[in-house]
């Protein structure tokens, strides 16, 4: 009797994990890689070119986390009626790769020079023959409600050495409106002083419409609490109804008189909503 395990018909393989397990798993073994060249980098800050990149590889590490979770969402499937559900995985920006609208920046305090990416005129919706903005002329394409946020951002870069890792609005000479995520360091001189700021900003409009849409897509197939059902059944009813004052007495003349009085029973089920309307007069 032949053996089961022969050169021409190997032994029959466990069933293998789904394609989407094996993309997980290689999203986290390419945030290995790329965390690992990231973390080679120098990082003494003297080179803005090696700075710009450093921030490249933060960028795409943040981004694979993204794929990661992602991708774990489309595994788990969509939401159910059962427990909270997750939002669902977003589809695929449709202006290409995430990292290609990704522009540089830098501003010397010193001489009041800024430096900036052909990449940066675009995001910022800026002609690229123009003179870079400087950080006090940089707010006036911020839209009116996020220049306090980006101002804070920046003062407290210079002063205070923090770095900067938030988003605001910018508007483009044409009206449209730009959601842009800006990090950036300073760079401090030999005295300890801040003597320039970098940084690097990228256009997150897609990335956050689509975001919006997969809250928009949870909440449309999350089931409504029962607790809001019934907040909203006894609100309608409230609104309706008379108000109860008690019974109902009609004066007579002559001895006794004519009692009314009448009660409300909602259904038992959801959504709770029954009663009926009376009327009383005396005949």
């Amino acid at each position: 009797m032949p053996s089961p395990l022969s050169a021409d018909r190997p032994a029959a393989q466990p069933p293998g994990r789904g394609p989407v397990d094996t993309l997980i798993s290689r999203a986290r073994r390419l945030k290995g890689d790329v965390d690992a060249v990231r973390r080679g980098r120098p990082a003494d800050g003297t080179d803005p070119e090696d700075r710009w990149e450093r921030a490249l590889y933060d960028l795409a590490v943040h981004q694979l986390d993204d794929v990661g979770r992602h991708l774990s969402q489309l595994r788990d499937g969509p939401p159910g009626a059962a427990g909270d559900p997750a939002p669902l995985a977003p589809p695929a920006p449709r202006r290409g790769s995430l990292l290609s609208r990704v522009g540089s920046a830098e501003w010397n305090l010193l001489t009041d020079e800024a430096t900036w990416s052909a990449e940066l005129y675009r995001i910022l919706g800026r002609d690229p023959s123009s003179v870079p903005l400087t950080l006090d002329e940089l707010p006036s394409l911020v839209h009116d409600e996020d220049r306090p946020t980006l101002t804070g951002m920046v003062t407290d870069c210079l002063i205070d050495a923090r770095p900067i890792d938030g988003e605001f609005r910018v508007v483009h000479p044409d009206g449209a409106v730009r959601t842009v995520h800006m990090m950036g360091e300073p760079v401090l001189g030999a005295d300890g002083s801040t003597a320039s700021m970098w940084a690097v900003l990228r256009d997150v409009s897609e990335l956050r419409r689509c975001r919006r849409a997969v809250s928009e897509s949870r909440a449309s197939l999350r089931p409504a609490p029962p607790a809001a059902e019934d907040r909203i059944a006894t609100e309608l009813r409230e609104a309706v109804r008379p108000v109860w004052r008690g019974s109902l007495r009609i004066p007579r003349t002559g001895p006794g008189a004519l009692e009314v009085a009448a009660l409300s029973l909602p259904a038992a089920a959801a959504p709770r909503v029954g009663g009926d309307w009376y009327d009383a007069l005396e005949l």
